[in-house]
């Protein structure tokens, strides 16, 4: 199967979607988890063993399980600490999640000096875990200004020799910021860093590629951009929905949902603005899983709204704009 978009499982709604939409529409799909989202104890959607017995629940043949952004200091807690310890915890999660099954491993070391030694000490680790498992690698983080092809050809001929490399990660312009697409898309640098990768026989792999029009997939498409990554919008537009039946259905539990949100202050990564409804836009995904949250969902589902089906309606929506136009 050729996969070519991840999309991020910001909920368990998500990824509930993500597994129906695959199955329903024959389409292969790339879960891909971040540290943060899901890590081997902890997680703002659920524990890695969480995931996996969720998993179990749901249509997976057309699904790969992969780890985003795995190397030292993309998981929050791990700010401030030493570099050896940062790379164990980075371990910690590659174990973890090749022990509940996981299917491909995303080494980001852009947050070291060292970037290829740290990189090739968890390839190897990864490796000797599992054989098998596939490979994604990038060490540059994403400003919205398409990557410099010296500097992909370094990634590029570091990483085809590694065991089982899937995709190199270019920047190509994109960038998400509040809740739209900010980068441009540099579609002539794209098909020179697109060339490089198939000269080394290595997929490219575009990350921040949310909120794309038809028209914006079908550039990426014709400037043989291989695979794309898609997150925060999920959240966003699940968040969304949740306000707009909430203020029909659920006008006091959206209220106490919406202060946490705000004392949260997890939106302030997307947004500076002094508005509260772009903070919960934002920023509402991150408490997902919170008992405020669960208090909304149930007072919907008491008055007849299934809420399953309402976030897989928004979802295929989204998913189709990719998947028919990067095809």
């Amino acid at each position: 199967m050729d996969f070519k978009l991840g999309f991020g499982p910001m909920s368990r709604e998500v990824i509930s979607s993500l597994a129906t939409y695959s199955t329903d529409k024959n389409e292969p799909l790339m879960v891909i988890a971040s540290r943060n989202q899901i890590d081997a104890e902890s997680g703002y959607v659920m524990t890695t063993p969480e995931l996996r017995k969720l998993l179990k629940q749901l249509p997976t043949d057309k699904l790969w399980i992969c780890r985003d952004h795995c190397g030292p200091y993309f998981l929050d807690v791990e700010k401030g600490l030493p570099l050896r310890e940062a790379v164990e915890a980075s371990k910690k999660t590659i174990a973890y999640d090749i022990e509940q099954g996981f299917d491909l491993i995303h080494i980001d070391t852009s947050r070291v000096d060292d970037t290829y030694g740290i990189a090739e000490e968890l390839f190897d680790f990864s490796y000797k875990k599992n054989p098998e498992v596939r490979f994604e690698f990038g060490t540059e983080e994403n400003v919205g200004v398409a990557a410099g092809i010296i500097q992909y050809k370094k990634d590029v001929a570091f990483a085809k020799n590694m065991p089982n490399i899937y995709t190199v990660v270019a920047q190509t312009g994109s960038l998400c910021h509040e809740d739209h697409q900010a980068g441009e898309f540099n579609y002539q640098a794209a098909c020179e860093l697109v060339q490089v990768a198939v000269e080394n026989g290595v997929k490219l792999k575009e990350h921040n590629a949310d909120y794309l029009t038809a028209a914006e997939v079908r550039m990426r498409k014709e400037a043989g951009v291989h695979t794309l990554n898609i997150a925060p919008q999920l959240g966003v537009a699940q968040t969304k929905l949740l306000r707009v039946l909430s203020s029909r259905h659920a006008p006091q539990e959206w209220a106490k949902f919406q202060e946490l949100v705000i004392a949260s202050n997890r939106w302030t990564k997307w947004t500076r603005l002094d508005d509260d409804t772009q903070r919960v836009n934002v920023g509402g995904h991150y408490c997902f899983s919170s008992a405020e949250y669960r208090a909304v969902v149930d007072k919907l589902q008491s008055q007849g709204i299934d809420w399953q089906h309402e976030v897989n309606q928004v979802m295929y929506d989204i998913y189709d704009t990719y998947t028919k136009n990067l095809k």
